[in-house]
């Protein structure tokens, strides 16, 4: 019973927590004015779109730079595209290998406690 928790519940809501939270936690690299226009954001796949030029970035300076989501909701709505199949293809991706880490540590902890 633990083990079907762990499995259907839990690492499902964990890789969505991950995998949501990435867009947030991780900068985009910008490498020329073209990409700054059309940052990516999310891992493993990129899944957010934005402009930054348009969602209020004030950036004038030189290239390559790193750039977070802009989230400035007083002057400017923030242009974001969103997309869905990249965003489902990431959360599979986290889940495979967190389930992956499961099913290794389950392994190591049973040979551990035989080995005693």
């Amino acid at each position: 019973m633990k083990k079907i928790i762990v499995v259907y519940i839990l690492l499902p809501i964990i890789s969505i927590i991950l995998v949501s939270l990435t867009p947030f936690l991780i900068p985009s690299n910008v490498e020329s004015y073209e990409e700054f226009q059309d940052a990516n954001f999310g891992f493993p796949i990129p899944f957010v779109k934005q402009n930054l030029l348009e969602s209020g970035s004030g950036y004038v300076g030189g290239f390559p730079q790193e750039f977070g989501l802009q989230m400035d909701f007083l002057d400017n709505d923030p242009q974001f595209k969103f997309h869905f199949i990249s965003y489902f293809f990431s959360v599979c991706i986290i889940y495979f290998f967190l389930l992956l880490i499961y099913f290794f540590l389950r392994k190591v902890i049973k040979y551990l406690r035989f080995s005693d």
